[in-house]
């Protein structure tokens, strides 16, 4: 057993993931009570029996680093199984509140060891509306700013804010913790231990003022903005078709067509050409942004989406000569 701690560490917190996955605020149903507690006492079991077994002999087998995650986060669920709430909906939403971050550490030393220990995202409507008006205020500066430099310059100034406090707060924790308790209710518990959304989001922007024009970068920040929380929102709820990486097929599609709307409204107000031009520039950049989200498993999507989404709409414009 000590041999293979490491994997077995693995396979049960995929379990606990997927678990509070069908346990989301979103998408649980009274139906599910029966089977998730039932998942539950077998998830809970498997970790008791891992923390049981004798460690391993060898350093070098990645064990010993797992084991304090892999208890806090055993304590974490024993906490949550002893409150008493009813009804069902609202004490998995409890359960998932007190055992997240647990499991998000365990998962930040797994990756650390070189296994595939995936994030979880729950339900944020804070969040998804963040999400939104972030991207608002980002085109408000595009198109009032007078001159690109200007919109350069907003862009590099976020830049360098998101990236100093990023390594401000992995060299001292207590800055982490403050930072983190202040953005409670908008941040992931895995950003805790991982470079945070926002930081990407102020990379992407930079790149596409420097890169990219005024309009391209305008319908890139658009489709981020609308296209990924409406594919959260809708994946959570109505998902049953799964791709990969926790997306599935009905909020991919979500995305396709929110994003799609948007960039066509932006292009119709930025963009030079005809309506046929605009339609084909705005589902190339919701086509792409939502292929981009997909097939983001190591990189953030607040910096794959937009990039991609940039990359897409000027090689479309480049084609056709605009």
């Amino acid at each position: 057993m000590s041999v293979a701690f490491p994997a077995a560490t693995l396979e049960v917190s995929s379990e606990l993931h997927q678990l509070l996955r069908k346990i989301d605020p979103a998408s649980f149903r009274d139906e599910l009570e029966e089977e998730a507690q039932a998942q539950l006492a077998s998830i809970l079991a498997r970790m008791k029996s891992l923390s049981a077994a004798p460690p391993a002999a060898s350093p070098e087998s990645g064990s010993a680093s797992l084991r304090e995650p892999l208890g806090r986060l055993q304590a974490a669920i024993e906490r949550a199984q002893s409150v008493e709430l009813t009804p069902a909906r609202a004490w998995w939403a409890a359960f998932q509140r007190e055992v997240h971050p647990a499991y998000e550490a365990l998962a930040s030393m797994l990756r650390e060891s070189a296994l595939p220990a995936p994030s979880l995202r729950p339900t944020n409507y804070s969040r998804n509306l963040f999400h939104v008006s972030s991207a608002l205020a980002a085109l408000l500066v595009i198109v009032l700013a007078p001159a690109q430099g200007y919109i350069i310059a907003a862009a590099a100034a976020f830049f360098g804010l998101a990236w100093t406090l990023e390594i401000a707060r992995r060299g001292n924790p207590r800055l982490n913790e403050r930072l983190m308790g202040m953005f409670g209710a908008l941040a992931h518990a895995h950003e805790r231990h991982r470079i945070n959304s926002s930081t990407w989001y102020a990379t992407a922007l930079l790149i596409l003022s420097l890169l990219t024009s005024p309009a391209v970068s305008a319908i890139a920040v658009a489709v981020l903005g609308i296209g990924d929380p409406v594919a959260a929102l809708i994946g959570r709820r109505f998902g049953r078709t799964q791709l990969r990486a926790g997306r599935s097929l009905e909020g991919t599609s979500a995305f396709v067509v929110s994003a799609s709307l948007t960039a066509f409204l932006v292009a119709t107000a930025l963009l030079p050409g005809t309506l046929g031009l605009r339609a084909v520039v705005a589902m190339v950049a919701g086509v792409s942004g939502a292929l981009a989200e997909v097939f983001s498993t190591r990189a953030d999507d607040n910096l794959t989406i937009p990039l991609a989404v940039a990359a897409s709409a000027s090689a479309v414009l480049a084609l056709l000569s605009v």
